[in-house]
């Protein structure tokens, strides 16, 4: 079939695993298989092992699945597909890993042995994941990322509840300034703070003040007005 998948990743995955996974359903047998590569980190051969059947095939006719249904089942084979790829069968996938270990648990030791994989040759990584997960060869790397995950979370929820309460006081700053400026905002009070600027920083004077002698009060000059009106007729307490 090397016409129709150049690649041996596109011919696991469309015809060995749907095979695997259709004859495993539909009949009496089931077929692990174990990537052998001698010479190279590229597969060479592939030795199949034949085992009897003993789960009851079922045929479904239930097709009728809602858009919700299908999307959260491709999510979910997503990484039960990734296991597979490994050479697990779906009974031992059903019946020793979902069935024994927490899924968190499942896809975090999942993701340690990929990454062990990349960097090591490992003849039969089915057995090797079994093993990772029954005598928890990645516990303390999942307990300590479990532990700075929470505290990401942590951080993340403290932040976000500081935003809120900066932009609840903002606000109510801001509504204080309004109400200031309705009892107390002057022609007077505006020049005073645009000669405060004429004095301390004359580059902001220059900006407020020819707005201002064309009618127009910019956010410059809006800003300092709200600060002189809170810090003068106690809008700041």
């Amino acid at each position: 079939m090397e016409d129709k998948y150049a690649k041996y990743a596109n011919f696991k995955k469309r015809v060995l695993l749907k095979a695997q996974e259709d004859i495993e359903k539909h009949t009496d047998i089931r077929f692990t298989f174990e990537e052998i590569s001698e010479f190279s980190r590229s597969v060479e051969k592939l030795v199949f092992t034949i085992h009897k059947n003993k789960k009851t095939v079922i045929e479904s006719n239930n097709t009728d699945y809602s858009t919700k249904n299908k999307s959260k089942d491709a999510h979910v084979n997503k990484w039960h597909y990734e296991i597979k790829s490994f050479g697990v069968s779906q009974t031992v996938l059903e019946n020793q890993i979902l069935g024994e270990f927490e899924e968190e648990f499942i896809k975090q030791t999942l993701k340690f042995c990929k990454d062990y994989f990349k960097t090591n040759y490992v003849k039969q990584k089915s057995g090797f994941f079994l093993k990772a997960l029954q005598n928890e060869y990645y516990k303390q790397e999942i307990e300590s990322l479990s532990k700075k995950n929470q505290k990401k979370k942590n951080i993340g929820q403290q932040e976000s509840k500081q935003t809120e309460l900066e932009k609840q006081k903002n606000l109510a700053k801001k509504q204080r300034a309004e109400e200031l400026r309705a009892q107390f905002l002057t022609p007077e009070l505006i020049e005073e703070i645009i000669q405060e600027q004429k004095e301390s920083n004359i580059f902001m004077y220059n900006i407020i003040n020819k707005s201002y002698q064309q009618g127009i009060i910019n956010p410059f000059l809006e800003g300092l007005i709200d600060k002189k009106l809170l810090e003068e007729f106690g809008g700041n307490q």
